[in-house]
């Protein structure tokens, strides 16, 4: 274990602006006083220490920067996820208490320590572990500066102790702080499902609403995004039983005998469904799928419509409406889509054309 007292001292003295004669004054001794501890040669009381953490904003074990062997926090990090996953609660709740003893001021433990807790609490219906879990959230909220996670921020814990607190049967204190910092409609679904459960069923309705379409445009953006990454012949074969399924899911969204813009969204994902057809060796299937597309192109364009007021469930005044990147029009987007992939293109586009002619 090494000390860094001196170091520590001079860096915080300077990060605050201050001198070594001001400081002095600010605890009550000497300059010279000061100047031996910052070079090392004698070191404070321990209650002038207290005072000096204090003064400095930080604890007295930052302060006197002691460093224990690199490994032991990851490794200790590494044992308690372990305990987590496998339901060790027994074991775990050694290493979480080793872990706030040895690196109570440090972001990973606390969070970390946080999320064994919650995840007991919530296994166990362990009322006193979630309580705990909430306090070492907020704790990290206040060391979060340390974190180096991009994964990890403000948002991620706030909704841990949101969620930590409906467990709790604690919803009105759970929604409130959901709603305060639900940038970007990130809680949506969470504040929507714990409304319902609370008998608030109207403002509920139009969280879920919302979550619902998110969901949907997610669930588009995730299947492209697959597309895009499959190479070997079982990958794209993989995709188009993806897409089928979501496919699936997202007709029978709009209200029968009515289009949306899922519909249009429709007419897309039916041409990379004949594109991979293709890849695949599949040009009867590859045809079949073209034409559900240019007949849903064409179904959308006869009576455009980008509001949600055919999507089921739909609520909001006013009601949500969509923007896309696809086309001017569900026609002009899927023509696009086939005309820029050049390994297709020679076997879809003449059909595509084909029947463009057939219906002109």
């Amino acid at each position: 274990m090494e000390w860094k007292l001196a170091e520590q001292i001079r860096a915080f003295r300077q990060e605050k602006g201050m001198t070594q004669e001001r400081l002095a004054e600010a605890v009550g001794v000497t300059v010279g006083a000061v100047s031996k501890w910052e070079s090392g040669a004698s070191v404070p009381e321990l209650s002038v220490l207290v005072e000096l953490a204090s003064l400095f904003g930080t604890s007295v074990d930052t302060l006197i920067g002691y460093e224990v062997p690199d490994n032991a926090l990851p490794a200790l990090l590494r044992r308690l996820r372990a305990c987590r996953d496998a339901h060790q609660f027994d074991e775990g709740n050694e290493v979480a208490r080793r872990l706030l003893r040895c690196y109570p001021n440090s972001f990973e433990a606390v969070y970390h320590t946080a999320g064994f807790y919650y995840c007991q609490g919530l296994t166990q219906a362990e009322n006193q572990e979630m309580r705990r879990a909430i306090a070492l959230y907020e704790r990290s909220l206040a060391l979060l500066s340390q974190n180096t996670d991009p994964e990890i921020g403000e948002i991620s814990i706030r909704e841990s102790i949101a969620s930590a607190r409906i467990s709790l049967g604690e919803e009105e204190e759970g929604v409130r702080e959901l709603k305060q910092h639900n940038d970007n409609e990130i809680y949506d679904s969470l504040i929507g499902i714990t409304l319902a459960y609370t008998d608030q069923k109207d403002e509920a309705r139009r969280y879920l609403f919302r979550s619902y379409l998110r969901l949907t445009a997610d669930l588009v953006r995730i299947s492209f995004g697959f597309v895009n990454t499959a190479e070997a012949w079982d990958e794209q074969k993989q995709v188009l039983e993806l897409f089928d399924r979501v496919l699936y899911f997202l007709d029978g969204m709009t209200e029968p005998g009515r289009v949306s813009f899922v519909t249009k969204a429709e007419a897309l994902i039916l041409a990379v469904c004949a594109h991979l057809c293709v890849g695949l060796g599949q040009n009867a299937e590859a045809e079949t799928y073209l034409r559900r597309a240019w007949e849903t192109a064409r179904r959308f364009d006869a009576a455009p419509d980008y509001s949600a007021t055919a999507i089921h469930f739909c609520c909001g005044d006013p009601p949500p409406a969509a923007f896309d990147d696809i086309g001017e029009t569900a026609m002009r987007g899927v023509e696009r889509f086939i005309k820029e992939t050049e390994e297709t293109a020679p076997v879809l586009w003449p059909l595509w054309e084909g029947w463009s002619h057939e219906k002109a």
